[in-house]
């Protein structure tokens, strides 16, 4: 038997037609698809500010509720970027943006960890990607649904 070192060992996970190894994130995602840059993850931060200030609040959070069902929220809608569920390989539901979307604004506006989390890792997004187990794609041509 012989020992492997280094990128030898590294075996990609057979994936499925229709989809696609990212090898950065190790995610199999679909084609067409793949994980938003932290330059589009702060646009829609910034952008999810804007619409709260823009809808005096109660608007945006009507909104968001609604979008939840397809993995986004408004800012997220607006710019072609989706919440996606690792272990199922779907799009998360209400439930899961729920969990998301609680856990960010609890954490990011009490603790300030956001920022750290959002910095620090490759593949999760925000600190509400942590507790939700998602992370955001950009998907321009939709092709994630429900």
């Amino acid at each position: 038997m012989t020992i492997k070192v280094g990128y030898e060992q590294f075996v990609p996970p057979r994936v499925p037609p229709g989809m696609w190894f990212d090898p950065d994130t190790w995610l199999i995602l679909p084609q067409g698809v793949r994980t938003a840059g932290k330059g589009r993850v702060a646009a829609s931060f910034f952008l999810a500010i804007g619409l709260f200030i823009a809808t005096l609040g109660l608007g945006y959070l009507i909104w968001q509720v609604v979008v939840w069902d397809q993995g986004q929220t408004p800012a997220q809608r607006l710019l072609g970027l989706r919440c996606w569920r690792r272990d199922t390989r779907e799009v998360a539901g209400r439930k899961y943006m729920a969990l998301r979307q609680g856990t960010g604004l609890l954490l990011n506006g009490e603790l300030l960890m956001g920022p750290l989390i959002w910095l620090g890792s490759k593949e999760l997004n925000s600190v509400g990607d942590v507790f939700a187990g998602t992370v955001v794609l950009y998907d321009p041509n939709r092709l994630l649904h429900r």
